[in-house]
């Protein structure tokens, strides 16, 4: 089952019928776009959303900001011309040139750089932009979404994003509810993703869908659907309650260990950055040292031992 443009945004309530009528009113215009939302929201799929809508006949063209190195960003945005670098051995359009006459999407904006932010905003205001290794402009006319979960006014307070780009950015602001926003939705969501994981013949109880609208989803659609999908493989005859408490203690192991992991390699960086000073960690951490001590202890983690002379 495969839906697209507005049709991918399931939802029949009233923050989800506001979103869907403000895409519809804006996609079709050249305004760059601002969507902000929670993690796991489903700030891509509006994306997507806007450039069905948009009528534009250029691709949708999605790259995460964070998921690429500094030192790479310019290359991935705008290209390079054969031989800019070792191994350069052809031309590289860039997405931005890649995404001509129609969406350039690019998620989590938040963890862009200062000095790289000056040149995205020129690209944007201008529509031009210089390829790594060129000697000239090249132009593309992409439209322009941004997203992030992160407060930009915030970040503009502590001097960490440009407001000028902010504005651009945000030419309209499109904001994504969190699934507490719209409880309503689950049993739509449910169905959806049961019948895209190919399980729609499964019947689910009301029990089942009474559960899933009372726990707190920190993740949101995205944590759900995870959810969802999980217990269709363990279900037996029917999407029962047992079946979901299966499903979320099994979920709920899983996260835990993983956010140990998380701790652990957070801890280890920080310690390392500080020199193994504990007191520096703590501060960075946001934690109390016997905080610091504990979680050494937990993950089994020890300075390195002094070299000797």
């Amino acid at each position: 089952m495969t839906v697209s443009g507005l049709g991918a945004l399931i939802g029949d309530s009233a923050p989800m019928r506001e979103m869907r009528a403000t895409i519809a009113d804006v996609a079709s215009s050249t305004l760059s776009v601002l969507i902000l939302g929670p993690t796991g929201s489903g700030k891509e799929l509006v994306a997507a959303a806007l450039h069905s809508e948009s009528g534009r006949t250029g691709k949708f063209v999605a790259f995460n900001v964070c998921a690429i190195a500094d030192t790479m960003f310019e290359d991935a945005l705008f290209g390079h011309v054969r031989g800019a670098f070792t191994n350069a051995s052809d031309h590289s359009l860039g997405f931005l040139r890649e995404a001509h006459r129609g969406t350039a999407f690019l998620d989590e904006i938040s963890g862009l750089q200062p000095g790289l932010q000056a040149k995205l905003l020129r690209a944007i205001e201008t529509g031009q932009f210089r390829p790594v290794g060129g000697r000239e402009d090249v132009r593309s006319d992409a439209r322009i979404v941004a997203a992030t979960n992160e407060d930009l006014g915030a970040l503009v307070d502590d001097h960490r994003f440009r407001v000028d780009l902010v504005h651009r950015l945000g030419a309209v602001t499109i904001r994504v509810p969190s699934l507490a926003e719209r409880v309503e939705d689950v049993p739509l969501l449910v169905r959806y993703f049961l019948e895209r994981a190919g399980f729609g013949a499964l019947s689910v109880s009301t029990g089942a869908l009474d559960m899933l609208q009372r726990r707190v989803w920190s993740g949101n659609v995205r944590e759900l659907q995870h959810a969802v999908q999980w217990a269709a493989m363990v279900a037996r005859q029917e999407f029962d309650e047992d079946t979901v408490r299966r499903a979320l203690a099994t979920q709920c192991m899983r996260e835990s260990a993983e956010g140990l992991a998380a701790e652990a390699f957070e801890l280890r960086e920080s310690l390392a950055r500080h020199n193994w000073n504990k007191e520096r960690a703590a501060h960075e951490l946001g934690v109390h040292l016997a905080t610091i001590y504990r979680r050494m202890k937990r993950h089994r983690i020890f300075p390195p031992r002094a070299r000797t002379a």
